[in-house]
């Protein structure tokens, strides 16, 4: 059964298989943890918990959307518990991935559409969410799941210009 959880070890093989995929395939709109380079599980209950975090970061919760027969590990969302400055322009409240092996089979839908019944039992709402202008598969997912399009700014990343695609939905 294909479900969203709080991350744990039976996953954790998989996940780095993911994180590999991403590597392997240049892909930089989400970025899963490297599981080499810390304690996954003590970063994401940092985040949850909000402690020990960067003055640019704000608290979240992290998610993984599993196969649950397999212990295959399919995506990430997480909710952000807040918006500073950046997350306002890109970013939002919400991010996610799916990995790469899995794209175009519904996931990323399915992901969002559980992320947001999260973000909705933390009493988020309206819920932004950004996508890059050039990722017309994300835009898709984001729209998908009813969110509207407030407008396109432009946003400097890594010393290029990016237009962002800004979406925005209210929770009832």
């Amino acid at each position: 059964m294909i479900k969203l959880i709080i991350p744990r070890e039976e996953y954790l093989q998989s996940y780095a298989e993911a994180f590999a995929e991403y590597a392997d395939n240049q892909i930089s709109t989400y970025h899963f943890t490297d599981p080499d380079s810390c304690n996954i599980f003590e970063k994401f209950d940092n985040y949850r918990n909000e402690r020990n975090l960067r003055p640019d970061r704000v608290g979240a919760d992290y998610y993984w959307l599993v196969d649950d027969q397999t212990t295959l590990f399919l995506g990430e969302a997480v909710i952000r518990h807040k918006l500073n400055d950046a997350l306002r322009q890109d970013g939002g409240h919400i991010g996610y991935g799916v990995r790469c092996s899995k794209w175009n089979r519904g996931y990323g839908t399915k992901l969002l559409s559980l992320a947001l019944e999260k973000a909705k039992e933390r009493c988020i709402s309206p819920v932004l969410i950004t996508c890059n202008d050039d990722n017309p598969a994300s835009a898709r997912v984001i729209e998908k799941n009813g969110f509207l399009l407030e407008n396109k700014i432009t946003v400097s990343k890594d010393g290029c210009d990016v237009l962002i695609r800004r979406y925005w939905k209210t929770l009832l």
